[in-house]
């Protein structure tokens, strides 16, 4: 355990700048978006609906998407730099089973995420609550921290899934060589499509599940409208069997990868 931990906190100091700079650029695009608010509308009326400013759209949507690819980018490039400076070798000869040093790398990306989250969630309250009227649009602060939390949450797993079949696709790409760019991007692809298909497949499997009901969990009967939204979970457990699978494949590929090398 000891060791699993000093190799998430060595990923975590590897990533502090670039999450800080990350989170500085988030409230400078927040506050640039802010001042742009002052003398136009947040909301744009059009004949069929209200549509939020695209000044309000990149502040919001930029460091909730954009960034956390960049996130993943920027640990692919260290995975690769740690393996052309033969510095994989030693973390393996501490000795720590190559599925650890994988997780550990996505422990410290999804600490990363909830840092940057943090920091754009935070700055919205502040910078755009009284914009948009939220003190008296919502229910209540309690209301809005705990659709925030299920937004965080939903972001992470949609984060992690991305991430672990990143991983794959780089260990993969690094087993074959030559023309790793093209391996790892096809191998990225057939992740994606493998676990989409696994999921369709074992999707009649786990039909006993019950109805998740969101509108309760998020609370939504308390606003004006009402909106019913529901999901059936059966899918969503053969994606993550798949997601898991694809985990536990990395980590075998991963430690054969670095045999074979070494």
């Amino acid at each position: 355990m000891k060791r699993f931990l000093k190799l998430v906190r060595k990923d975590l100091e590897t990533g502090r700048l670039p999450v800080l700079l990350l989170s500085g650029i988030t409230l400078a695009l927040m506050v640039w978006a802010r001042l742009r608010l002052v003398n136009a509308p947040a909301v744009v009326e059009t004949a069929e609906s209200y549509w939020p400013s695209i000044y309000l759209v990149l502040a919001l949507a930029v460091p909730v998407t954009f960034f956390p690819l960049w996130l993943i980018w920027r640990s692919v490039q260290t995975l690769r730099l740690e393996w052309r400076d033969d510095t994989i070798y030693t973390l393996l000869a501490l000795p720590v089973p190559g599925w650890q040093i994988m997780l550990a790398k996505l422990v410290s990306l999804c600490m990363e995420y909830t840092v940057l989250f943090a920091v754009a969630t935070g700055g919205a309250l502040l910078l755009f609550g009284g914009v948009l009227n939220m003190g008296t649009a919502l229910p209540g602060p309690s209301w809005v921290a705990l659709n925030i939390f299920w937004l965080y949450l939903g972001g992470l797993l949609l984060f992690t899934a991305l991430a672990v079949q990143t991983q794959l696709a780089v260990v993969v790409g690094k087993m074959v060589g030559r023309v790793q760019g093209i391996v790892t991007l096809w191998v990225w692809i057939l992740a994606v499509w493998f676990t989409s298909r696994l999921a369709e497949l074992l999707q009649p499997l786990f039909r006993w599940l019950p109805v998740l009901r969101l509108h309760e969990l998020m609370r939504l009967d308390e606003l004006e409208t009402q909106i019913i939204l529901e999901v059936h979970p059966a899918g969503q457990v053969g994606f993550w069997l798949a997601t898991i699978g694809i985990f536990a494949l990395t980590g075998v590929l991963f430690e054969r990868c670095v045999e074979v090398n070494d």
